[in-house]
């Protein structure tokens, strides 16, 4: 799923180099089919996990915490569904986690790398971080909101 949280560039000054447009954000998240997923994936543990509840059949405290646990695992997968993913901004692009968020400057970006697993930035030191879940298809627009320029290999 993505988003673009402003209006289209303004083209009085195109003639200009391009310069980074302000305001202009892309987020990709991941599937919402995710998230229906574990809302069904807890309707059909519920009753279990209130069974190891309730009833603690099995080593008592052990199948309480067993329970919750069984409770909190499809909300915490909605979670990470709804929380990761990766925000593109005129300063750079963030991966975000479900508890973490890291800042890739343009500065640092040497490149894209495309192929069967996704997209990658390759960076300055020549390392490479995926950028989850972007696809190759994306690739023009997130250029297009860090000023950059589209070019490829020969």
């Amino acid at each position: 799923m993505t988003s673009t949280d402003a209006p289209g560039p303004d083209r009085s000054d195109a003639a200009e180099a391009p310069a980074r447009p302000r305001g202009r954000r892309l987020r990709v998240r991941r599937s919402a089919a995710i998230t229906g997923a574990a809302f069904v994936a807890w309707l059909t543990l519920g009753p279990l996990s209130l069974a190891l509840i309730v009833e603690r059949p099995v080593w008592g405290a052990f199948s309480a915490v067993l329970g919750v646990l069984l409770l909190l695992a499809p909300f915490g997968i909605s979670m990470w569904a709804w929380r990761s993913g990766i925000d593109v901004t005129a300063e750079g692009i963030a991966v975000r986690g479900l508890f973490s968020k890291r800042m890739i400057a343009w500065e640092r970006i040497d490149g894209f790398a495309t192929g069967d697993e996704g997209v990658a930035a390759i960076l300055d030191d020549q390392s490479q971080v995926r950028l989850d879940p972007l696809k190759p298809e994306n690739l023009p627009q997130v250029l297009r909101i860090g000023g950059q320029e589209l070019r490829t290999a020969d």
